[in-house]
């Protein structure tokens, strides 16, 4: 038995890291860039098995390769509630997106020539969407990519907007992500130093708190506040510090999401350990993937 993975293209090797660390019974196997399978040596996995697996956009049990000829004869075979049909080296993509429990029949096109079919089932953290990726394209006025961050972030983990919530954002500038968010109704305060963009500021459900987050004080933070969200890039002991600090002046946070940046400060071990520790803030959901926009760097999503 074989299993595929869809992951970031550049993020291989942080995929075949963690397997190693938390899957060692699994050895690789073949790999193209943004696709890996890797050989179930325990014999025990089948399309029921839940992996927790970071950096691993969509996983499942692979069906095999096959070349373009057979392609549909092999497609034929396999029933599944869905098909997803997408290429790795163009923009072909084509299928519905799916629901909660359903099976997808994922057909990849690896490279010219070559494509892999694998079978996979939907949970509350898989992506739903053809490719694990909704190919959101980021709006020009939008000030940087935190934008397609968040918007992916809020489609993956298929957050239901309640009406009149406020977001207290640490790291807004240059204004990505609280773009987004007030584009979708949120009230957003945005906590950074640097400037945000000028346009963003003359929009009335933005507002700018222009201190470093460990300034901000408890009459600064809305009443109430719903969502915090935080892409802060320091160190990760600091912002988790910060994180815990404002869950507990404003209790009514329901919401956190967190970019955890890697680099080279910070080890793939280091990133287990630290979703580890954000797990016992209090949160009866947590999950934690790279986003297909997301390139040093992972989402961590905590919600009571």
């Amino acid at each position: 038995m074989f299993i595929y993975t869809i992951v970031n293209i550049g993020s291989e090797k942080y995929l075949k890291e963690e397997i190693a660390l938390k899957y060692p019974e699994l050895s690789f196997a073949y790999s193209r860039p943004g696709y890996i399978t890797f050989k179930d040596n325990s014999g025990k996995l089948n399309i029921d098995s839940r992996l927790n697996l970071v950096f691993a956009r969509a996983y499942g049990i692979s069906l095999g390769r096959t070349k373009p000829k057979n392609l549909e004869l092999e497609v034929s075979k396999h029933r599944a509630d869905v098909t997803h049909r997408f290429s790795l080296i163009s923009d072909e993509k084509s299928g519905e997106t799916a629901n909660l429990g359903d099976t997808i029949l994922d057909v990849v096109e690896v490279k010219e020539g070559e494509f892999w079919l694998g079978i996979r089932k939907v949970y509350p953290e898989s992506w739903r969407v053809v490719g694990a990726n909704p190919n959101l394209i980021q709006p020009e006025a939008a000030p940087s990519r935190a934008y397609l961050k968040i918007a992916e972030a809020l489609i993956w983990t298929n957050y239901e907007y309640r009406g009149e919530e406020s977001v207290l954002e640490l790291g807004s500038a240059p204004g990505g992500a609280s773009y987004a968010m007030v584009e979708r109704g949120f009230k957003v305060f945005g906590v950074d130093n640097a400037l945000m963009d000028a346009d963003l500021l003359k929009n009335p459900n933005f507002k700018h708190i222009k201190e470093p987050m460990q300034k901000v004080q408890d009459v600064d933070v809305p009443r109430p506040c719903h969502l915090l969200v935080s892409d802060v890039n320091v160190f990760p002991s600091l912002v988790l510090g910060q994180l815990k600090r404002f869950m507990s002046i404003r209790p009514g946070i329901h919401t956190v999401f967190y970019t955890l940046e890697i680099g080279d400060r910070i080890s793939i071990e280091e990133v287990l350990e630290h979703i580890d520790t954000f797990k016992t803030f209090g949160f009866k959901d947590v999950r934690a993937t790279q986003l297909p926009s997301n390139k040093s760097e992972v989402i961590l999503y905590g919600k009571k």
